[in-house]
């Protein structure tokens, strides 16, 4: 019978609502008076802010753009002459459910008090329903999360929130702060895909926004977003030419070898003179500074860049603070801001760097990044056989007997078409190591052509007890006894193998093989916070007896601190420990194509968070890389072993007491 009667009312208020055709920009002007407290208190106009009018202006329904993106610096007003004006329009003019996600769960409620001013502001509290009790410990009407209004209802909440997602049909989205939210969830997708179905049901009358100040370059949701559709500018007439230009920090100048853009000087200290900063016309050449801000931005306009739009009825915009009306941040502001990230004679500091980028120039930010370089890691091959432990060529160079011999695998391909990358590493009793071996089981290729998919090769599967099966001839690879160049006989003491990835056929494979394997998954590292030089690289597994969580980061700056030492023996005794060593390359192995390369395929790169991680660059094989960390693991977690079995005495045995162990056992 409640549900009944809410119908009953929902139909009643319905049949009273006026829509209008009056643009929402002209709507909120007409309405809007912003508060005492406030940078412009009064009758809210678009002069300080012209450049919003047109994006506010797509949410009208004549307007034919139904997704509208705007990547944008700091302070420049958006939120107050975008979203709230946005809000305020639909629930007064055009009614219909509207829908407002913040990209962090922790943005959300001060949304909703903005808003909540915006309606008191425009003096439209009084469509809102007032907060009621429907049910025990239910509210309805205006809440903090929701307010009801005649023909609709607001609803405020994380793009984060799936089950808020998929609940509500709605004709209004707004998407604040995109960038704060993960491009996609292991269990629902796509977030943009997610965000889109809900407006589905409204294909001539929805609105998406997509709104948010853009971070790395690559990963970033709003700049790709952007470059969907028609990537409009705002040009401003030049005080000096007239010709309308684009405010851009540095750019070079018309048929000139010159920079243009923000210009200053520096005093004889080498501190910013405030009063040189201004802006060099790439037209003209001519200078002008801020005071002439307001003029232009009156007298702009959007000009799409994109002529043929992946997407039609996309209107994306991008601007700066440069535009930034008077009152706030001027120029001179960003200067000293750039100054203090890229000071003069000294490393760009990339975490303020990326703030000025973002946040000033509204732009994604390419960090500097870190990264290995094969050519000098080939320069760590040494005179010995492929195949062949060089023990009495580590004696030579002083690192001493060969120890420990592990083995580290990857896995790849599909599950008919496997293949599997393997290396085995030598370590010597400084803990340098040798390259003893490295090839690939079965014959997946990566990115294959149709010439490859037609030739007549024998494929392999990663399932068990089948003829081509990748696990028996790994079996085989790594049980077998390996001699030293002396002629002592040894084996693979453990085998670190990739779970990751085809992760129940590699637990089979764990289950039934007679040989010490372990399995290694990457942990879950924005969970992660550093805590000394001992923290464990790795952690067992809850799951299962033989996996290993593997602190991917961690690992890798280990690895490639090792792959960067560099050794010359007329000036060394013996080799840094960690120190990389490879066989002169035979037989088609230890070629730069197929086993160095894999070693610069990944570059450490400044994520979204603030942290910095190990990245696969594009279209790069990194299976060789991945094999080196599993077998640097296994030799860390072989010493935890024979430390809980009793084998070495040691509470908590490191690498010397494991040494004196191996040592004890080859004499």
């Amino acid at each position: 019978m409640l549900e009944y009667l809410q119908q009953l009312e929902d139909i009643v208020d319905d049949s009273f609502v006026e829509v209008s055709d009056v643009t929402p920009s002209i709507w909120y002007e007409e309405n809007m008076i912003m508060p005492r407290g406030s940078a412009y208190p009064g009758p809210f106009k678009f002069d300080i802010t012209p450049f919003w009018r047109e994006p506010l202006d797509c949410a009208h329904k004549s307007h034919p753009a139904k997704e509208i993106t705007i990547m944008k610096g700091a302070q420049l007003g958006g939120t107050a002459a975008v979203l709230n004006p946005l809000v305020g329009y639909t629930i007064a003019q055009n009614p219909g459910n509207i829908m407002f996600l913040t990209g962090h769960s922790d943005l959300s409620d001060a949304a909703v008090n903005k808003i909540d001013q915006m309606i008191d502001a425009c003096s439209i509290r009084d469509m809102i329903r007032p907060n009621v009790l429907r049910a025990k410990n239910s509210r309805t009407g205006d809440t903090n999360k929701s307010k009801e209004f005649a023909g609709g209802n607001l609803m405020a909440g994380s793009v984060t929130n799936h089950n808020l997602l998929r609940q509500h049909d709605v004709m209004i989205m707004v998407v604040d702060d995109y960038d704060a939210a993960a491009m996609s969830s292991k269990h629902a997708g796509s977030t943009r895909e997610l965000v889109q179905k809900r407006t589905s049901a409204y294909a001539h009358k929805k609105k998406i926004y997509w709104v948010s100040s853009p971070q790395l370059k690559g990963s970033s949701n709003i700049e790709q977003c952007f470059l969907l559709g028609d990537q409009r500018y705002y040009f401003v007439p030049c005080p000096c030419c007239g010709d309308h230009i684009r405010l851009i920090w540095s750019v070079k100048r018309k048929n000139s070898k010159e920079m243009a853009g923000i210009t200053w000087k520096l005093d004889e200290k080498g501190n910013l003179d405030p009063d040189s900063v201004g802006y060099t016309c790439q037209s003209c050449g001519g200078f002008f500074d801020s005071s002439h801000k307001y003029n232009m931005n009156m007298h702009g306009k959007w000009i799409p860049t994109e002529k043929d739009p992946k997407e039609k009825n996309h209107y994306t915009y991008q601007i700066s603070s440069l535009y930034a009306p008077p009152g706030m941040d001027d120029w001179a502001y960003y200067v000293q801001q750039y100054i203090n990230a890229n000071p003069a004679g000294q490393k760009v500091d990339e975490r303020k760097m990326q703030t000025f980028v973002n946040v000033v120039l509204g732009d994604t930010y390419q960090p500097t990044g870190k990264t290995l370089k094969a050519a000098m890691i080939q320069k760590n091959i040494q005179k010995y056989e492929v195949g062949t432990i060089p023990e009495k060529l580590s004696i030579e160079q002083g690192n001493g007997k060969i120890v420990m011999l592990t083995c580290g695998v990857d896995l790849n391909g599909k599950e008919e078409d496997a293949r599997l990358d393997y290396e085995i590493v030598a370590w010597a009793e400084n803990e340098s190591s040798y390259s003893v071996d490295h090839g690939s089981i079965g014959t997946f290729i990566p990115n294959a052509t149709k010439q490859d998919k037609l030739k007549d090769r024998k494929k392999w599967s990663y399932n068990h007890g089948v003829p081509n099966s990748v696990w028996k001839e790994l079996d085989n690879i790594v049980g077998k006894i390996y001699e030293t160049d002396s002629g002592r006989k040894t084996k693979v003491m453990l085998t670190g193998i990739d779970c990751g990835y085809q992760t129940q056929l590699a637990y089979n494979y764990l289950d039934f093989t007679n040989l010490s394997v372990t399995g290694l998954k990457g942990k879950d590292e924005d969970k992660y916070v550093p805590v000394g030089k001992d923290q464990k690289q790795y952690k067992p597994a809850q799951e299962r007896a033989n996996l290993y969580l593997v602190e991917g980061t961690m690992v890798k700056d280990e690895l490639s601190r090792h792959l960067a030492l560099k050794y010359n023996p007329e000036y060394h005794d013996s080799q840094t420990g960690g120190f990389c060593n490879f066989p002169t390359p035979s037989g088609g192995k230890y070629l730069y194509e197929n086993f160095f390369s894999h070693f610069e395929a990944e570059e450490k790169l400044l994520d979204h968070d603030g942290k910095y991680r190990w990245k696969k660059k594009p279209n790069k094989q990194n299976h060789l890389f991945d094999c080196r960390l599993y077998a640097m693991v296994s030799k860390r977690i072989l010493i935890e072993w024979l430390g809980k079995s009793g084998a070495i005495t040691s509470k908590n045995p490191s690498w010397g007491d494991y040494v004196a162990w191996a040592i004890g056992k080859i004499k």
